[in-house]
């Protein structure tokens, strides 16, 4: 590293500056690594599918399970129920636990992370009809396909 110099040299040296910009600049990947979700607990039980940690994964994603749930019955196309006491989701078809990986892990890109800043600190707003992922990190807002 370079002793500091003084004056307008040291405006003009490229590589002094450059250095020092590095220095003050964050981490690179701080904001994805804290965003974690569980493994996904599966459990079949004759023709029907039940997620056990379902409430935990919606707490960590900070969606309402009921939000999350009418997306995967939607995309699965059957039918199910939210047991809020034991916070189970019960899906009335046999789905395999790396199809509902799938299916989770694109509800996080499309309704979770921010397109934008990569954040996972946004909400879901409704607006009229419209669905709208707002960034609470960086306050950009952004149109997601309707649940």
């Amino acid at each position: 590293m370079q002793a500091p110099r003084k004056g307008l040299e040291l405006l003009y040296d490229y590589e002094y500056l450059l250095q020092r910009l590095y220095q003050r600049l964050p981490a690179r990947g701080t904001k994805a690594s804290r965003f974690e979700l569980p493994r996904i607990q599966v459990e079949r039980v004759g023709n029907k599918t039940i997620i056990r940690n379902f409430k935990q994964l919606a707490d960590v994603m900070r969606r309402d399970p009921r939000i999350l749930m009418k997306y995967l019955l939607k995309e699965l196309g059957t039918s199910g129920n939210y047991d809020e006491d034991n916070g189970m989701l019960i899906i009335n078809a046999k789905v395999s636990s790396a199809t509902l990986n799938n299916m989770i892990q694109r509800f996080v890109k499309t309704y979770v992370i921010c397109p934008t800043c990569g954040a996972p600190d946004t909400r879901l707003e409704k607006r009229g009809k419209a669905w709208v992922l707002v960034c609470e990190a960086c306050g950009a807002e952004q149109p997601v396909p309707p649940l």
